[in-house]
């Protein structure tokens, strides 16, 4: 049987049996594969810390000829904090559910990889996790190769105006000329198009003190949630876990 050793984060994982998980990890050599961890859910099993969801470790795999079994892992980032807060918990579990619906199987692509472990990193200390949420959708997007006109109108390629409107099936801006191209197309303010415009080119460094008013980040969501479920085609059930927990902390007054 042929060993192979990744780098991956887990993602997910589901139980098998009494005592094994099957893993969903993202890895940048093997991009998005499952792989059993036997025995794990018993105390003191030796891959146990490095199964937690989240998890950042290096691995090595045992190939099947059904499904990968997990040999050894040795950690090198657990995100322990991630799973300590609740609202943390459930931007990750969305991260991850996002993750893992854009991607097929077996897809290396190392930019992803690289741009995912980052936004754990920074999402362990973000103290604006609605905001990272939103430059972590169009950037993944973009890495995925559906990248948002957000710089002109995609039907006549003209600038944008101060009526504008947002085609997720058109895949971007359409000004008010072109607006009757899509009756699905949803009207969007300059500074919503401009907050679009710095998300997607530039960095989480460079966005870190990005300030963006009550309105501006409810058609951020509105726009890009119409744009993701065009391109995936599914409902992502940690939406409404984030949504619950926002409910949760405005009725404790946080």
């Amino acid at each position: 049987m042929a060993l192979y050793k990744t780098d991956a984060i887990v993602l997910g994982y589901r139980n098998l049996g009494e005592a094994d998980k099957i893993l969903t990890l993202f890895s940048p050599d093997k991009g998005k594969i499952h792989a059993v961890a036997r025995g794990v859910r018993r105390p003191r099993n030796p891959i146990l810390a490095g199964s937690q969801l989240f998890s950042y470790s290096k691995f090595l795999i045992v190939e099947g000829r059904n499904l990968d079994s997990i040999s050894q892992c040795e950690i090198k980032e657990s995100f322990y904090k991630i799973r300590q807060d609740l609202e943390s918990m459930a931007y990750g579990l969305y991260f991850a559910e996002l993750l893992r619906a854009s991607t097929p199987m077996e897809d290396k692509n190392r930019e992803l990889f690289r741009f995912f472990l980052k936004t754990m990193y920074l999402l362990q200390d973000s103290e604006d996790k609605e905001i990272l949420s939103r430059i972590y959708e169009i950037k993944l997007m973009a890495i995925q190769g559906f990248t948002p006109e957000v710089f002109s109108c995609v039907n006549c390629g003209g600038k944008s105006s101060s009526r504008v409107y947002f085609s997720p099936s058109m895949g971007g801006i359409l000004c008010y000329n072109c607006n009757n191209k899509d009756k699905r197309a949803v009207s969007i303010t300059p500074d919503t198009i401009s907050t679009l415009q710095k998300m997607l080119m530039m960095t989480y460094e460079e966005l870190k003190s990005i300030d963006v008013n009550k309105y501006t980040r409810e058609q951020l969501s509105e726009v890009l949630s119409l744009f993701i479920s065009h391109h995936i085609d599914r409902k992502l059930k940690t939406v409404q876990f984030i949504k619950d927990i926002k409910k949760l902390n405005i009725k404790s007054g946080i």
